[in-house]
């Protein structure tokens, strides 16, 4: 009876160990299909495909750009090209002041009939001794052969610090007289033979900055501005200094009955020309002027203080008159 009692309850037992381990199984079971991966068919093909990374570059060049925008905009503009060189605005002579002489940029243009202004630079000027030289004048027309014609003559005279000169022949009849300062000579007056017979004088007033011709006539005194005559001892001065100024153009403003204006002057070369003192070596200048304006030409001779022993011009019409040296008187000791 005990044994049979004791069976039964070891029975009961076993089935709650058994079902409760069932219990265990299951909810073991149920978590490992929750958690799992899907299965993987076996056989299957992988397909891989290689993406280069662009996204970092675009964005930095996205990020870039409003930058450079912004530098863009804060940044001054460009200055655009600059125009073909001119000549800078004129400086009138402050009373009491000196005068100066200046070179410019070499330029292929003429400018000669514009107004005067003040050019960049300065010239050395060395001014040659006293000096008188003397010229056979030709003239001939187109297609003519020359003529012989009267003589003239250039009178150069310095003496403590002021100058006299006086030329004639194919200018015309000039004259000036004036002073040097550092700039080489500094005219105080210019005559001119008009056409009737008298003349045209003009004043350079260093005292108010005035260059003035007749009463009611006048216009600023430019530094270093010069007369129709005391231009090419000025330019012989120029020479005599430094050679080497003495290449591309020089410009000089220049006044005269028409006003002054720019004369610009260009250097053509070195010739040898042939004279009744024999051969002479001499750098040729042209003074650029506009068309229907005559042209005028003056060889200078180093190895003769740089004075003009031949000068030309040659008018609209073709017309030539040219004067060259046929002796030369120059002091010594100046």
């Amino acid at each position: 009876m005990k044994i049979a009692v004791h069976l039964a309850r070891h029975r009961r037992l076993v089935a709650l160990g058994g079902l409760s381990l069932l219990l265990h199984l299951l909810a073991i079971a149920l978590i490992d299909a929750l958690v799992a991966p899907p299965p993987v068919e076996v056989g299957a093909p992988i397909a891989l495909r290689l993406v280069r990374e662009t996204a970092a570059p675009a964005q930095t060049a996205a990020a870039q750009a409003p930058m450079a925008e912004a530098t863009q905009a804060s940044a001054p503009a460009p200055s655009p090209a600059p125009p073909r060189a001119e000549l800078p605005a004129m400086q009138p002579l402050l009373p009491g002041g000196g005068s100066d002489m200046s070179r410019s940029a070499p330029s292929s243009g003429a400018t000669s009939g514009i107004a005067p202004v003040q050019m960049p630079g300065r010239y050395r000027v060395q001014l040659p001794p006293s000096s008188r030289v003397v010229y056979a004048v030709t003239r001939g027309a187109p297609g003519q052969p020359p003529a012989k014609g009267e003589s003239a003559e250039l009178v150069w005279e310095r003496s403590g610090g002021s100058y006299r000169l006086r030329l004639d022949g194919v200018l015309g009849a000039l004259a000036s007289t004036g002073g040097e300062d550092d700039a080489g000579l500094a005219p105080d007056e210019a005559r001119e033979a008009g056409p009737a017979g008298g003349a045209q004088i003009t004043r350079f007033n260093r005292a108010e900055g005035r260059i003035e011709q007749g009463v009611n006539t006048s216009e600023a005194l430019t530094q270093g501005s010069q007369d129709r005559a005391s231009v090419l001892l000025q330019l012989a001065g120029i020479g005599m200094a430094d050679p080497d100024q003495v290449q591309d153009t020089i410009d000089i403003v220049v006044a005269g009955s028409g006003g002054a204006r720019i004369a610009r002057w260009q250097v053509v070369g070195r010739e040898n020309l042939e004279t009744p003192l024999g051969a002479l070596a001499a750098v040729h200048l042209l003074q650029l002027a506009p068309a229907g304006e005559a042209r005028v030409e003056v060889w200078l001779a180093p190895q003769r203080g740089w004075l003009p022993v031949q000068l030309r011009v040659t008018q609209a019409d073709g017309t030539v008159a040219n004067q060259l040296v046929t002796a030369i008187e120059q002091a010594a000791g100046q």
